[in-house]
């Protein structure tokens, strides 16, 4: 699906949390110079922040998420609906986002949502808040949208693990009538659902002593079934092909090109892969912020940490219109056009 609209909600302001340890690439002691300089300076990720046992996205979105209201001066009995994005939630049963709402201290006639969505979840989370919003008339929203997503991955596993870092992110939307219109491109391809999984663990494939038996997948690479496993070539080719077309079709669609746009906010993954597919569609090095190098790839959370590492002068100063993009796990999709104006953006902070 592309070119829908949100309607008569306006993006208030934004805020977004790390663990405060940080891992530097090049003192990873299982990479060769050679892998180190290629993480470093193609891929583009040197230091990455990592949460540590008993720290999980809901606390990161949790210290994000108070502050953010403190600024914006809203007490949370305000607030109507809360959505948490993560495909790392605290517990299997009950969802996060009930947790949240007691821990943050929102009236408990709000309503509260998961939604499990990766590298595009930014994305989907904002159209799923903008949308219920609209369609309740719900005056307040907050979408918390963050991932400790190395409590996934193999410590063993050399193609990955120099890659992912944790991180959560809140974000304030408030019912305004004459709040310019979003527009979302959202899809999914889930034939290649796979390029992205984590294969055992569920309940297609429960956790069994063999999954949880280390195997060697090539030279530098091990891991068992219940770790995170991803086909990089697949997932660079999608972006390549599949996210550029998309970028290009929202623009068509709205009538607009990269001149119209102040910045293109890409889901931090793969620097290389970034800067091609600005190119593709038109945008210069200068209108795609990039915070690969001090924060890595953290999921779902890559836009807004990059919003807030990046652009967070910009957005508390100027009014600017965004084209924020995310792309990934599923593998999906979700690019939106929108405006801000002046809002609340906290410098990150550290937990």
């Amino acid at each position: 699906m592309s070119g829908f609209d949100g309607h008569n909600v306006r993006f208030a302001g934004i805020a977004a949390a790390v663990p405060q340890q940080s891992e530097d690439n090049a003192e990873l002691t299982s990479l060769s110079e050679k892998s180190k300089n290629e993480i470093i300076n193609q891929v583009g990720i040197r230091y990455r922040h990592v949460a540590p046992t008993g720290v999980t996205a809901a606390d990161l979105c949790e210290a994000s998420a108070k502050p953010l209201l403190n600024e914006l001066g809203w007490d949370p009995l305000e607030v109507g609906i809360l959505v948490f994005v993560s495909q790392t939630p605290d517990h299997i049963v009950p969802g996060t986002a009930t947790q949240l709402q007691n821990k943050i201290g929102l009236p408990q006639n709000s309503i509260c949502l998961d939604l499990n969505q990766g590298c595009a979840g930014y994305v989907y989370g904002m159209s799923v808040i903008v949308g219920m919003m609209n369609s309740f008339g719900i005056q307040k929203g907050l979408m918390l949208v963050g991932d400790t997503i190395t409590k996934m991955v193999s410590e063993n596993d050399n193609s990955i693990y120099p890659i992912f870092a944790d991180a959560g992110s809140a974000t304030a939307f408030e019912l305004d009538e004459n709040a310019p219109r979003m527009v979302f491109g959202i899809g999914s391809r889930g034939a290649d659902f796979e390029a992205i999984h984590v294969p055992y663990g569920g309940f297609r494939n429960p956790t069994s002593e063999e999954s949880l038996r280390p195997q060697e997948v090539s030279e530098g690479v091990h891991r068992n079934l219940n770790q995170l496993a991803m086909n990089g070539q697949a997932v660079f080719t999608f972006g390549l092909s599949t996210v550029a077309s998309e970028i290009g079709k929202l623009l068509k669609e709205t009538q607009m090109d990269s001149a119209d746009i102040d910045y293109l906010v890409l889901h931090q993954a793969n620097q290389f892969l970034n800067d091609t597919i600005a190119r593709k569609v038109g945008f210069p090095k200068q209108k795609t912020p990039s915070s690969l190098h001090d924060y890595g790839n953290t999921s779902c959370a890559t836009v807004p940490v990059t919003m807030v590492s990046e652009l967070s002068h910009q957005l508390r100063t100027k009014h600017l219109k965004l084209m924020l993009s995310g792309f990934g796990v599923g593998l999906s999709w979700g690019n939106v056009i929108l405006e801000t104006d002046k809002v609340a953006c906290l410098p990150i902070i550290e937990v």
